[in-house]
């Protein structure tokens, strides 16, 4: 009698348990089943995603966060992508909520506003033994970010930024005099010596205004090893020597600076309209390029091979027509050898003024409607 043959019996069967492999999904699958939660019923959503979602997303070879933002993308999902990532980040850092003493919006919270796991487990435990509220540990966290910041700024010595927008609502009071026409927040200078420049450096600035640059040297510890030199038409106190850089250049040595700020005066992209009122895009850009040439020619006298040139511009109008300054000025670098190496936004204070030229007043008694530009930029550039 022919002997039977044995099925052979998976390992895991054996062992009680059931291997289930997880099931292809399509994305208008996955968000039919993503929109049946309800929108507060965050760990649930992230248990979904960390055990049923990411396991294909991996075995297809895709990212999380890719997974995530197709998702979110899809017409008629009900969660924004910072909402996914922040339900799975909860469930990824807290499995066991529903059995941890705190209420879960708690966790939540910790999940999704602290990154180190020691933190997370800090704050539970002050939360646990003072008997916190939610209010009370969302208070904590964000003064201690509060005095992380602070400590940040307490290091350099300003307000340091990290990306390339920098927006101060207030300039800081120890850089520059107060109530200057024209007066740019000295944290925005802080912030470029601190990317463009490195200890030991010569620094000039031959377009000074009121020497904020030279309080910023002065005052923050974190840059008194710079040199620096300070120009202008008008000085306004002794460290300043007087000099037009239009008729006489800047009057230092070839080939011995290291970083040149250049925060041109407003009238610098403004061709003058007293006559006949017509101030046409191809005449002001030659008068941009007349007075720009003649500084950008000195910038690279002046500087060291590798030497750094900033310097602050934005976009103008001219009888309605657009002229981008920022491009201008990037081409008369590159002309002269210079390769571009930074560009940072520098969005307008919330109230602060913007002087209009003459040739926005005289395009809008023409009835031509135009607009006026809230965003300056910083562009740096490298001596080849």
């Amino acid at each position: 009698m022919a002997q039977k043959t044995k099925k052979k019996v998976p390992a895991a069967k054996r062992n009680g348990s059931v291997r289930v492999e997880p099931k292809q999904f399509s994305i208008a699958e996955l968000v039919r089943e993503l929109n049946s939660f309800s929108v507060d019923n965050y760990w649930d959503l992230g248990k979904f995603l960390v055990d049923k979602v990411m396991p294909v997303a991996r075995k297809a070879g895709m990212f999380e966060d890719q997974v995530l933002k197709m998702v979110s993308s899809h017409p008629g999902i009900k969660f924004p992508f910072s909402m996914l990532k922040q339900c799975q980040q909860y469930y990824t850092y807290f499995p066991d909520v529903k059995k941890r003493p705190l209420p879960e919006v708690f966790y939540f919270d910790l999940a999704t506003k602290i990154d180190e796991s020691k933190k997370r487990d800090q704050f539970e435990k002050m939360a646990i033994d003072n008997h916190w509220t939610i209010s009370d540990l969302r208070k904590k966290i964000h003064d201690d970010e509060t005095a992380r910041r602070l400590d940040e700024r307490t290091k350099y010595g300003f307000d340091l930024r990290e990306r390339n927008v920098w927006t101060f609502e207030t300039p800081d009071p120890r850089f520059g005099k107060p109530n200057h026409k024209g007066r740019l927040p000295g944290q925005i200078i802080a912030n470029a010596l601190y990317y463009y420049t490195k200890p030991g450096d010569y620094i000039v600035d031959p377009l000074a205004g009121t020497g904020t640059l030279g309080d910023i040297v002065d005052t923050v510890p974190h840059f008194h090893d710079r040199k620096h030199k300070m120009y202008d038409i008008e000085p306004t106190d002794e460290r300043i020597v007087r000099n037009n850089v239009l008729l006489t250049g800047i009057p230092e040595q070839s080939g011995t600076v290291d970083y040149v700020f250049l925060d041109p005066p407003a009238e610098f992209t403004q061709k003058d309209s007293t006559s006949g009122f017509d101030v046409g895009l191809d005449a002001s850009k030659a008068d941009f390029a007349l007075k720009f040439k003649g500084i950008l020619r000195e910038c690279a006298r002046i500087l060291k091979s590798g030497g750094r040139a900033s310097i602050v511009i934005e976009p103008a109008f001219a009888v309605g027509e657009f002229i981008d300054y920022p491009s201008e000025v990037t081409q008369l670098f590159r002309e002269m050898g210079f390769k571009t190496i930074g560009k940072v936004y520098l969005p307008r204070r919330s109230g602060e003024s913007i002087t209009r030229s003459a040739a926005q007043g005289i395009s809008e008694l023409r009835g031509i409607r135009i607009l006026s530009s809230d965003c300056r930029e910083l562009l740096t550039f490298q001596k080849s």
